[in-house]
């Protein structure tokens, strides 16, 4: 199935666009950035890359591989709130453990507030039910509608 050229051109305009700001973003970097600090930030974007590339692709594809396991038998859109969900959730939980570590290694109160842990733990509670509510209400507005289908055929 072909995309509309519409939905080209729109890509387009938009990757162009994105082109256009890094290019803005690198063009000022020189002139705020002195060369230890221009060399520091390639080595930090290469080693990005690095993870990215090296980790978190790998794992993502075995995550998703599994949830297809895991999901199977739901229908494609209560799929998609399960893995957006386990994503936002892990994608969370990575930024709560880099404050905890920074909890633990700061002495000063005022630097680094709130209790994390505990946060965390009510966050995936709230997540976890928002998400089996909003499945269980898709996987039951399909078979209504499923069953309606059925009903109409001659």
């Amino acid at each position: 199935m072909k995309a509309p050229s519409s939905l080209k051109a729109t890509r387009f305009l938009l990757g162009l666009a994105g082109v256009a700001a890094a290019g803005y973003g690198l063009a000022g970097l020189p002139t705020q950035l002195g060369p230890a600090q221009l060399i520091g930030l390639l080595v930090w974007m290469a080693c990005a890359v690095l993870l990215h590339d090296g980790i978190v692709v790998p794992l993502s594809t075995l995550a998703g591989s599994g949830l297809r396991r895991f999901s199977f038998g739901l229908r494609p859109a209560s799929a998609a709130v399960l893995r957006g969900a386990l994503m936002v959730g892990a994608v969370t939980s990575l930024v709560v453990g880099i404050l905890l570590k920074a909890q633990m290694v700061v002495h000063s109160v005022s630097a680094v507030e709130g209790d994390y842990a505990a946060r965390l733990i009510w966050f995936w509670a709230a997540l976890a039910s928002a998400t089996a509510v909003l499945i269980y209400l898709l996987e039951r507005a399909g078979k209504v509608s499923g069953s309606r289908k059925q009903n109409t055929r001659p």
